[in-house]
């Protein structure tokens, strides 16, 4: 049901009229534009977003792409994985870009490309728009009615990619601020395996909105490994719906990295389908300056025996802003579910904030459910201690610093990516803490 708003929605509304026109997805978009115009804008009075102002986003007049007179993109191969030399998909503000792309190398069974070219196909047929369950939402409507392009990746049964697959989403500098609704579509038939990075990278300091939906389909016995990477202009906004359906005997890892981004929202959803999953929900992000990071995420156990584990864990300087809500759903009769969330916070200034709220909703009587949050400074014992072994105490803040947002990548699978990870999350250490900041 619709909500009353102040906040008059009407970026969304205007922008929708400059909607594709070809013959692609076309009931798709009928349907987008429909729950569009009976869908409120949110607000701070509904409790899912009584933390996060969006008046930003009905303050800042955004064209579409083709108006915004974007740059060309530079450098492009700066941002490619060396293991997906041939197995990667390169978007420019949400449009596909074949000359940048390299596909070939992920050995039968693998399909991948771009979702315009595979319209007919029997996966995108049955499960593109279907997946996406985000109740009385205005934005993955809206990326409805702007779909042309996106990633899809299918593997048939028992097919193994041989090589990780890069989602390379670019940002490029634009005279006015744009919106960009990069789509993704990724169905793994029984027994298979795939690892994919999806990446978004703004380059340059300008404002735009990017509202990436991602729909995951594993079935029986399938294994993702899913890394999703979000490092946006400063001045951007980012709103992203990924959600994931696990079956029997499979696996879903899900990593998201926030770096980037003046206001991001991420709403990652798995659900289950079926007994005997097991999936993860883990989640890092360093945030400084004004940047505010919300994520509101949900793991909904509907049958029996299934293990979850979600670490959410966070940085905060200056007068960022940090949200956490995650849910944790067991149903009735879902019985023999282990299931562990971890919300971590650490504030390096005294201006930071934090807002956390893990929940559990759970109606089985036989299930191992944990969940917890903290919220705390660099402790001065550990400070101490360090500088008693020779460090400098900026030094000793950067190290424990380090080491607290580690944890959260050691399980990347992806060398290269490992290595970008550990990379960004010192460059970030080394940044905030070599200012006296309170201990």
């Amino acid at each position: 049901m619709a909500h009353p708003t102040d906040i008059e929605p009407s970026f969304l509304h205007r922008l929708a009229k400059n909607a594709p026109e070809n013959d692609h997805w076309s009931e798709i978009r009928r349907e987008g534009l429909k729950t569009l115009n009976h869908a409120s804008f949110p607000h701070r009075k509904i409790e899912e977003w009584r933390f996060t102002d969006l008046k930003p986003l009905s303050r800042t007049d955004f064209f579409p792409i083709n108006e915004a007179g974007t740059l060309p993109a530079a450098d492009i191969e700066q941002y490619y994985i060396p293991e997906s030399d041939r197995s990667r998909l390169v978007f420019i503000n949400g449009r596909y870009h074949e000359k940048y792309s390299s596909i070939g190398g992920l050995g039968k069974g693998v399909t991948v490309g771009n979702l315009a070219e595979f319209e007919d196909h029997g996966a995108v047929e049955q499960y593109l728009n279907k997946l996406v369950n985000y109740e009385d939402d205005v934005f993955v409507p809206f990326n409805n009615l702007m779909l042309e392009d996106g990633a899809f990746i299918h593997l048939e049964e028992g097919a193994k990619a041989e090589a990780p697959i890069q989602i390379l989403n670019l940002y490029t500098d634009a005279g006015k601020a744009y919106i960009a609704a990069p789509r993704m579509l990724v169905v793994a038939e029984k027994g298979s395996d795939v690892t994919i990075i999806e990446d978004h990278i703004g380059l340059a300091q300008n404002t735009y909105l990017t509202i990436p939906v991602c729909e995951v389909k594993a079935m029986e016995g399938a294994h993702i490994h899913h890394v999703r990477i979000q490092r946006d202009s400063t001045e951007a906004f980012h709103v992203s719906r990924p959600i994931a359906y696990v079956e029997k005997n499979s696996e879903y890892h899900s990593y998201t990295i926030t770096l980037g981004a003046a206001l991001s929202r991420n709403e990652p959803r798995v659900v289950q389908e079926a007994e005997e999953v097991d999936f993860t929900l883990d989640g890092l992000v360093l945030i400084d300056g004004e940047q505010v990071a919300d994520t509101h995420s949900v793991m909904d156990h509907r049958f029996s025996h299934a293990n979850s584990h979600q670490l959410h864990k966070v940085v905060v300087n200056g007068n960022a802003h940090s949200i956490f809500n995650g849910k944790i759903f067991v149903r009735k009769d879902a019985q023999k579910i282990d299931s562990f969330q971890e919300n971590r916070n650490l504030l390096l200034s005294n201006d930071g904030l934090v807002n956390t709220k893990p929940q559990l909703e759970i109606f089985a009587d036989d299930v191992l459910c944990s969940h917890g949050a903290t919220i705390g400074q660099l402790d001065p014992e550990e400070v101490f201690y360090l500088q008693s072994r020779g460090m400098t105490e900026e030094k000793a803040k950067e190290v424990l610093t380090y080491a607290f947002a580690l944890e959260t990548i050691e399980n990347m699978k992806v060398d290269s990516v490992h290595q970008l990870l550990i990379d960004e999350v010192y460059r970030y250490t080394k940044a905030n803490t070599a200012e006296k900041v309170p201990v």
